[in-house]
C-alpha cells in the first residue's frame, strides 16, 4: 500500500469539510452575540478595557467590534464587515453583525441535511435581489428642505445612542454641520468661473484650480459610490424573463417615486475633512454649538498682536518666515569681520523683504503651516499684522474653504485675488486652561467646527462618535432622499413578502434556503423586542398579521417592546443605510459559506 503523501506542515491547525462550515458560523454567531444587546433604544453600554489602559464606554457596534482581539479568521472577516458598513454609510453597525450572525446561524440545518452551499448561495442571491425591489417599493421620498423632517430623521438615529438624552442640541449640531458644508453644482461652476478668470495666471491660482478640479473628480467619484448604493438593486441581471419582469416593474414604480422625490442638486458633503469636532472638557453639554466658521487650539505668536479683529483680511501661508537655511551642511571662510556683519544684515534683509512682501497686500492676519522667527514677529507687529504659526495641513484647508482665501507656497507669489476677506470676525478666547483661535461669522463658509463640551473625556468622545452618526445619516439623506420605516419594521416586510414569494415563485430545494432569509430578518424586530423587555412570540406574530394585511409601517417600540406604528412613532431610516445593510450581511454570509478548507498560521498548542 502507497503511504500517504503529507503536503501542509502537520503542526499548523486545519479544519476541513463540514467542520469548518460549522466554525465559521459558530465565529459568526459568537461576535452577533456580543453586540446583539446593543440594539434598540434601550440598548446596553459595553466597558473595554484597550492595553494601554484606557477605557472605551459605548454601545456603537463597529467602537466595540474595533477593541476586540478575536483570533478565528471568520470573525475577524465579520468586524471587517461592521467597518465596511461604518465607511460606507456610517450607520447601521449593529444592525448589519446581528443580521449577518442570523443569515449564517439559519445555513447550519441546511448544510445539516447536506444541501450543497452553491444551491444555498444561489438561493440568498434570488433573495438579495427581491429584497433590494421590495425595499424600493416600501421607501418614500422625503424632503430635504424641511428642517423639522430631516431633524425628526436624525433623531430616530441617535435615539438608541447614549446622546438621545440630548436629543434636539444634537440633532441641531449634525443637520447643522452637514448643511454647512454640502456642495452643490452652482458651488462648482462658480469656483470653475473663479479659477479661469484671466487675471489667475500666476502659479498659487494654477494650483488652485488643480486642487478644484481634484475636489471636483473626488466628488464625481463620491457621487457615484452613493448612486451605485441607491442603484444597487438595478445592476442586478435577471435569472430569468419573470425576474426580468419584476425588475422592469421595479424601475417603473422607481422612476414614479423618482419623479414624486425632489430633485437634490448635491455635488459634495465631505464630513471628514471640512467638519471638525474640537472636544474641550469641562463646561456642560448644553454650551456645545457649530460655529459659522473655524476654530483653532493655538495663540498668537507675539503678546502685542491684536487678537480682536473684525473682518480681517487673511493670508494663508505653506512657507517659513525665516531665514532660509541651506540644504546640506554650508561652510563659509570670513577673513574681514565686516563680512561677518553682512552675513547676518543678509539674514536679516531676507526676513525684512518678505514681510514687506506680505504687507503690500495690507492683511490683518497671516496663518502660516511653518515657523515664524522673532525677527518676523518684529516686522509683522511694526506693520500692526497678526501671525500664527504651524497651523496644521487639514486646519489651513477648512481655513481657506471658510474665508475665501488661497493657500500660497511662496511669498513672492501673492496676489490680491488669494486674500481671504469672507471672515467676519477673528477673536482669541480663553477656554478652560488653553487659548482658541476663532475664525467665525464666515459669509457661506463650506467649513465648520463643532465645539463639544462635556464633563470628561470619555463622555466627550462617545458624543463625538454619536454625532458622527448623526451627520452620516444626513448626509445619506440629502445624497439619496428616500427613508425607509424604522423599528424593524422595514425588515418585518422583507420577511414576510420574502416568505410569500417563497411559496409562490421559487422551486425545488432553493425554496428552504430563500425561506430561511425570510426568517433571519425577523431577527431585528426580535432583538428589539427583547432588549426593550417584551414578549417576542407574541409582539412578533402581531406583526406578522399586520404585514400579511399590507401594513408595511408597523414595526416595534423599541421603550417598550410591543408594535407601534411608525408613522405615529416617528422612526424613519434612510434607504441607503438599509440597502447596505442587507447587502453586506447577504454577501459576507455567502462567503463564509463557501469556506471548506481553514489552515490557520498558528501552531497547534503544545500537548
Amino acid at each position: 500500500m502507497q503511504s500517504p503523501v503529507i503536503v501542509l506542515n502537520t503542526s499548523k491547525q486545519r479544519e476541513t469539510g463540514h467542520r469548518a462550515q460549522m466554525s465559521n458560523i459558530a465565529a459568526g454567531k459568537t461576535v452577533a452575540d456580543v453586540v446583539r444587546t446593543c440594539l434598540g433604544p434601550r440598548a446596553m453600554l459595553k466597558m473595554l478595557l484597550d492595553p494601554m489602559g484606557g477605557i472605551t464606554l459605548t454601545n456603537d457596534g463597529f467602537a466595540i467590534l474595533r477593541e476586540c482581539e478575536v483570533a478565528h479568521p471568520a470573525a475577524k472577516s465579520m468586524i471587517e464587515l461592521s467597518r465596511t458598513q461604518d465607511d460606507e454609510v456610517g450607520d447601521g453597525t449593529t444592525s448589519v453583525i446581528i443580521l449577518a450572525g442570523e443569515m449564517l446561524a439559519i445555513s447550519a440545518p441546511f448544510l445539516e441535511r447536506k444541501i450543497h452551499p452553491v444551491v444555498i448561495l444561489r438561493a440568498f442571491q434570488k433573495a438579495l435581489d427581491d429584497a433590494q425591489t421590495i425595499l424600493r417599493e416600501i421607501a418614500v421620498p422625503v424632503d430635504t428642505n424641511d428642517r423639522e423632517k430631516m431633524l425628526g430623521l436624525i433623531k430616530s438615529a441617535i435615539g438608541t445612542k447614549f446622546v438621545s438624552r440630548w436629543n434636539d442640541l444634537m440633532c441641531n449640531l449634525a443637520l447643522t454641520a452637514v448643511q454647512t458644508v454640502v456642495r452643490r453644482t452652482a458651488d462648482f461652476e462658480s469656483a470653475d468661473t473663479e479659477a479661469q478668470a484671466p487675471n489667475t495666471t500666476s502659479t498659487a491660482a494654477a494650483g488652485a484650480s488643480a486642487s478644484a478640479a481634484d475636489a471636483s473628480d473626488k466628488t464625481t467619484a463620491d457621487t457615484a459610490a452613493a448612486d451605485s448604493v441607491a442603484d444597487a438593486a438595478d445592476t442586478q441581471t435577471p435569472a430569468n424573463a419573470e425576474t426580468a419582469a419584476v425588475s422592469s416593474a421595479t424601475a417603473a414604480a422607481s422612476d414614479a417615486a423618482n419623479s414624486a422625490a425632489p430633485d437634490v442638486d448635491v455635488r459634495e458633503i465631505d464630513i471628514k475633512r471640512f467638519v471638525r469636532v474640537e472636544k474641550v472638557p469641562g463646561g456642560e453639554i448644553e454650551e456645545s454649538r457649530v460655529l459659522d466658521g473655524v476654530m483653532i487650539n493655538k495663540d498668537v505668536v507675539h503678546p502685542k498682536m491684536r487678537r480682536h479683529i473684525e473682518n480681517p483680511r487673511i493670508i494663508l501661508l505653506d512657507c517659513p518666515l525665516e531665514y532660509k537655511k541651506g540644504e546640506s551642511q554650508t561652510n563659509i571662510e570670513i577673513t574681514r569681520e565686516s563680512d561677518w556683519t553682512r552675513v547676518l544684515e543678509i539674514e536679516e534683509e531676507q526676513i525684512r523683504t518678505m514681510c514687506e512682501k506680505i504687507a503690500a497686500l495690507k492683511p490683518d492676519l497671516v496663518i502660516t503651516e511653518k515657523g515664524v522667527s522673532d525677527l518676523a514677529q518684529h516686522y509683522l507687529v511694526k506693520e500692526n499684522i497678526t501671525a500664527l504659526r504651524r497651523m496644521r495641513k487639514t486646519d489651513n484647508n477648512r481655513i481657506a474653504r471658510a474665508t475665501g482665501a488661497t493657500i500660497v507656497s511662496s511669498v513672492d507669489e501673492l496676489k490680491e485675488q488669494d486674500v481671504g476677506t469672507s471672515c467676519g470676525l477673528f477673536s482669541v478666547d480663553k477656554i478652560g486652561d488653553e487659548y482658541f483661535s476663532f475664525l467665525t461669522k464666515c459669509k457661506n463658509p463650506k467649513a465648520c467646527t463643532i465645539l463639544l463640551r462635556g464633563p470628561g473625556k470619555d463622555t466627550l468622545n462617545e458624543i463625538d462618535r454619536n454625532l458622527q452618526d448623526a451627520m452620516c445619516v444626513a448626509r445619506n439623506v440629502l445624497f439619496s432622499p428616500y427613508l425607509c420605516p424604522g423599528g424593524g419594521a422595514t425588515e418585518m416586510a422583507l420577511s414576510v413578502q420574502l416568505a410569500q414569494r417563497a411559496k409562490s415563485d421559487i422551486d425545488g430545494i432553493e425554496q428552504w434556503p430563500y425561506a430561511g432569509v425570510a426568517e433571519a430578518m425577523e431577527v431585528i424586530p426580535r432583538t428589539l423586542i427583547q432588549n426593550g423587555g417584551g414578549n417576542a412570540i407574541r409582539t412578533l406574530t402581531e406583526l406578522r398579521a399586520k404585514h400579511a394585511a399590507g401594513q408595511t409601517t408597523w414595526g416595534v417600540d423599541g421603550e417598550k417592546g410591543v408594535p407601534a406604528d411608525m408613522n405615529d412613532y416617528g422612526v424613519w431610516e434612510p434607504l441607503a443605510v438599509k440597502l447596505q445593510t442587507i447587502k453586506t450581511a447577504i454577501d459576507s454570509a455567502s462567503l463564509l459559506l463557501r469556506v471548506d478548507d481553514i489552515v490557520s498560521g498558528t501552531s497547534k498548542k503544545s500537548e
